[in-house]
């Protein structure tokens, strides 16, 4: 099913359409999601660190984007953005449409046939990771006529790669299904004795499948944990104490690195309606 988000306001306006991918893609891709929006109030969000790899097919004017470790960029027809430990910058003209795509970093890896760690931090071009298929799906996507139509070209081309597409390593998604569930709080330590590795032989997996340590991706999902829980009405506190945070400075201090604000900065900062994060 498709679930469609809107949102009118005098100066903004956007339509996203979200819908999950054909079934045999679970664990693969996440999610999709087409949008299309006139900003008047803004052109630059702050794109926060999270648990997946975010691939955009742009089918507006050109983005330009400002990774953590290299200057601004600009893409015209779309890009990767593997994981990060800090927030990155998207700016646009006022007016953008397109699909963004979810992957989990396994599917990721697997589905671009690419190790993870030479996305970290970094947002690389449609047709630098995926060449001539990458252009090829691109200008499928551009020419139909309906979001419908984009997700079943996207789940023919997810699932004509994942064909060709090597098993996941037993251990590296049992260690992030642990870590999902467990939203973060989970110790390194109970899960190499879960799993019954060494912390090197973790950490050396998921390099190559993740693109960032377990301990990072672990404060990245309490991070995420606490801004969804921003617009429940509880205490800054209490969303430390519920997210896992040993104490609410050590939550201050993820928001600093990771979305560049204190807790009540960033809460001022949120666009409604899932419109993300207001930059300057």
């Amino acid at each position: 099913m498709t679930r469609v988000v809107r949102h009118v306001s005098e100066q903004d306006r956007w339509e996203m359409a979200h819908a999950l991918p054909d079934p045999r893609l679970d664990g693969y891709v996440i999610q999709y999601c087409d949008y299309d929006e006139r900003t008047g109030s803004f052109v630059r969000r702050r794109e926060l660190p999270g648990d997946r790899i975010v691939a955009i097919v742009n089918l507006g004017a050109p983005i330009r984007i400002r990774a953590p470790d290299s200057g601004w960029t600009t893409h015209a027809t779309g890009f990767f953005a593997g994981l990060h430990d800090t927030y990155a910058i998207s700016e646009t003209n006022g007016a953008q449409r397109g699909v963004q795509i979810d992957l989990t970093p396994v599917g990721a890896h697997l589905l671009l046939r690419l190790p993870m760690h030479h996305l970290t931090h970094r947002v690389v071009s449609l047709e630098e990771l995926l060449n001539r298929p990458g252009l090829d799906l691109h200008e499928q996507l551009a020419t139909a006529t309906h979001y419908e139509q984009r997700f079943n070209l996207l789940d023919a081309f997810f699932l004509n790669r994942l064909d060709d597409a090597l098993s996941p390593v037993p251990s590296i998604t049992r260690a992030l299904a642990r870590l999902k569930a467990t939203q973060g709080t989970v110790s390194i330590a109970t899960l190499t004795d879960e799993l019954q590795c060494s912390r090197r032989h973790l950490n050396t997996g998921f390099q190559e499948h993740v693109g960032v340590s377990p301990k990072l991706l672990a404060r990245i999902l309490r991070f995420n944990h606490a801004v969804a829980l921003i617009d429940s009405a509880r205490s800054w506190a209490d969303i430390s104490q519920h997210a896992g945070y040993y104490d609410q400075a050590h939550m201050v201090r993820d928001f600093h690195q990771f979305a560049g604000a204190s807790p009540t900065e960033f809460a001022r900062r949120q666009l409604p309606d899932g419109g993300g994060v207001r930059a300057d």
